[in-house]
């Protein structure tokens, strides 16, 4: 069966942008996504790739909201209520992100996912190159929002430099800008602190269970039941418990 160049074009566009949507993470992180209704919490499925577990985002609603990357720890943290100024200069950080990329986004996934698409397969291969410059200017524009943002909340050089490079080079990567820069921002909270900080009660409940029960399995496969590290990840699991219960 014969495939147009241009249908084959289309299918490259779409595939890139699925790709940028999996998120590898560890065993022990999840990704916390923001939703118009506050933040959900995903936990990893088991079955591992390379030791990674990877969770795919959902395609049309990925690139206008942030996604963070949090870690569960067998013990607990030293503090569980952290100082109120550090919500506040999350939240902060996370509306300044929204803010600044959320123009260039929108635009981007329209051109990208909709007005390219159609033009390769509608109009000619020369009217479609045309659109070029213009796609590449609100590019720039948005590579310029993300260096504003990262002059008030610093992002490691190199990982900006990244960033820019693999927008420029593949533009289905630049819409996805938003989630992937969230997602290199450090968090300076575990899952549990997160959970009692941002999270309303009946989803703190279900995290704080799935932590519980993933450091119980954990502990199914320690060699000395009776260590002072597994005592104290028995307790901690046994208190979460308790939390999610109550």
């Amino acid at each position: 069966m014969y495939v147009s160049a241009e249908v084959q074009l289309i299918a490259v566009i779409f595939l890139l942008y699925l790709y940028d949507c999996i998120v590898p993470v560890y065993r022990n992180e999840v990704v916390a996504r923001r939703l118009p209704s506050g933040f959900g919490v995903t936990f990893p499925r088991n079955s591992a790739t390379f030791g990674k577990r990877l969770l795919i985002r959902l395609p049309l609603a990925a690139p206008f909201y942030p996604a963070y990357r949090l870690v569960w720890s067998p013990y607990p943290p030293e503090d569980v209520t952290p100082p109120k100024a550090w919500a506040e200069t999350f939240r902060a950080r996370d509306a300044a992100l929204c803010s600044r990329l959320f123009p260039g986004t929108l635009f981007l996934m329209l051109s990208v996912l909709l007005l390219m698409p159609l033009g390769l397969y509608f109009l000619p291969i020369l009217y479609v190159l045309a659109l070029l410059p213009f796609l590449y200017l609100f590019l720039f524009f948005q590579l310029y929002q993300l260096a504003r943002f990262c002059a008030d909340y610093p992002l490691p050089r190199e990982k900006f430099w990244l960033l820019a490079v693999e927008s420029l080079l593949c533009p289905p990567c630049a819409i996805n800008l938003v989630r992937k820069v969230s997602l290199q921002l450090p968090v300076a909270a575990d899952l549990v602190v997160f959970a009692e900080t941002l999270l309303p009660p009946e989803a703190r409940q279900t995290v704080i269970r799935g932590v519980a029960d993933r450091i119980e399995e954990n502990l199914l496969f320690a060699e000395d039941m009776d260590a002072p590290q597994v005592k104290q990840a028995q307790d901690y699991a046994a208190r979460l418990k308790g939390w999610a219960e109550g």
